[in-house]
């Protein structure tokens, strides 16, 4: 009989019925046939529909067993990545073969893979020293994940050269919502909307042809002969600290090729938007400066990342979770957002060399 141990739950998981865990549990311990250990204890770490985690305790260690929640051709790029970098002996968890001798196993449409168990704890970003961690960390990711090509039959997964139609994508849906704004009486949300959107529009019009006018289409071109991997999703809830002072790097659910610079504006933005919708400059080039210590860049090259983050992704997402989620936000949040809109472009548009 396998031990059902305490789990460590999300707030969203707590929600899992104790006859939901036992169900969760039961099914990690017949997937766990497809390799060669004993199972003493099961955890359910994660049980969400988006997200299945189990720490599996074994005769030989601790495993984490994980469901991957993306097409299997997707998957199949980001698990022969992963092992790619675990083969370099970089600091990402380790796929554990199953008796086959594969990466993974299957069940139904879902992939499940069996990693290696990291003991670590969360970075926190407010401390100086954590966020040095950090930020470097993702600089070793980049160049270690050079040279990584996907084995035959595995399709390739890129964003490089793409940023230009995703701008103009966004750009057409927030005039899109301008419309449904508009139906919407009597609604503060949408009344404030309406009266900062069309300035919002001319600066993503802006950013486009400055994207445009840059070097982005040539870097990507010089890239692609020897692109790196962006995790796409590198931040606090990805990244460990371990015991001996070594950072971890986990989830690469969501990795591609594209310029690293996607991963800085992933990181970077958000974590100043937090900061009271305000432009925390020393922050920004500490974070840049932690990154460039280990891979810098060209002067032409910062301009480009600069040019992407000025991009209003952030009033983006609000406004998005407001008009197609049907999210109730307070009005607060959209003011908030346009603030911050406004302090970076302030901010970039002071670094970004002029023509």
């Amino acid at each position: 009989m396998i031990e059902q141990q305490n789990t460590f739950l999300t707030e969203e998981e707590f929600l899992l019925t104790p006859q939901e865990i036992e169900r969760l549990t039961r099914f990690a311990e017949t997937m766990m046939v497809h390799w060669p250990f004993t199972v003493t204890s099961i955890e359910v770490i994660q049980g969400g529909q988006l997200a299945l985690v189990w720490k599996i305790h074994t005769n030989q260690g601790p495993f984490c067993l994980k469901r991957i929640h993306r097409p299997k051709k997707k998957a199949l790029f980001s698990i022969h990545a992963q092992d790619y970098l675990a083969k370099k002996e970089f600091r990402v968890p380790a796929i554990i073969p199953t008796k086959d001798q594969q990466l993974y196993t299957k069940n139904g449409s879902f992939l499940f893979v069996l990693y290696e168990w990291i003991e670590g704890r969360p970075f926190d970003l407010t401390n100086k020293e954590d966020l040095q961690f950090v930020m470097k960390g993702l600089a070793d990711f980049h160049e270690a994940s050079v040279g990584y090509t996907p084995p035959n039959g595995v399709p390739i997964f890129k964003k490089l050269g793409r940023w230009t139609h995703h701008y103009v994508k966004r750009f057409q849906q927030m005039s899109t919502w301008k419309l449904i704004a508009q139906t919407y009486e009597n609604d503060p949300f949408s009344t404030i909307y309406l009266s900062e959107i069309d300035s919002i529009l001319d600066e993503a019009r802006n950013t486009l042809e400055r994207l445009n006018a840059s070097i982005y289409l040539s870097w990507v071109e010089q890239i692609e002969q020897t692109p790196n991997l962006c995790h796409q999703d590198y931040g606090t809830g990805n990244t460990l600290l371990d015991e001996k002072g070594d950072i971890w790097i986990i989830d690469l659910d969501t990795v591609s090729f594209d310029l690293p610079i996607r991963d800085l504006r992933k990181l970077i933005v958000p974590l100043l938007d937090d900061d009271l919708n305000s432009w925390n400059e020393e922050m920004f080039h500490f974070m840049l400066t932690s990154y460039q210590s280990v891979s810098p860049f060209s002067t032409d090259q910062l301009d480009v990342m600069y040019i992407d983050m000025l991009f209003p992704y952030e009033l983006y997402d609000i406004i998005r979770e407001r008009y197609v989620r049907k999210s109730p936000l307070l009005v607060e949040e959209l003011t908030e957002a346009i603030e911050f809109e406004r302090v970076k472009s302030k901010a970039l548009n002071a670094l970004i060399k002029k023509a």
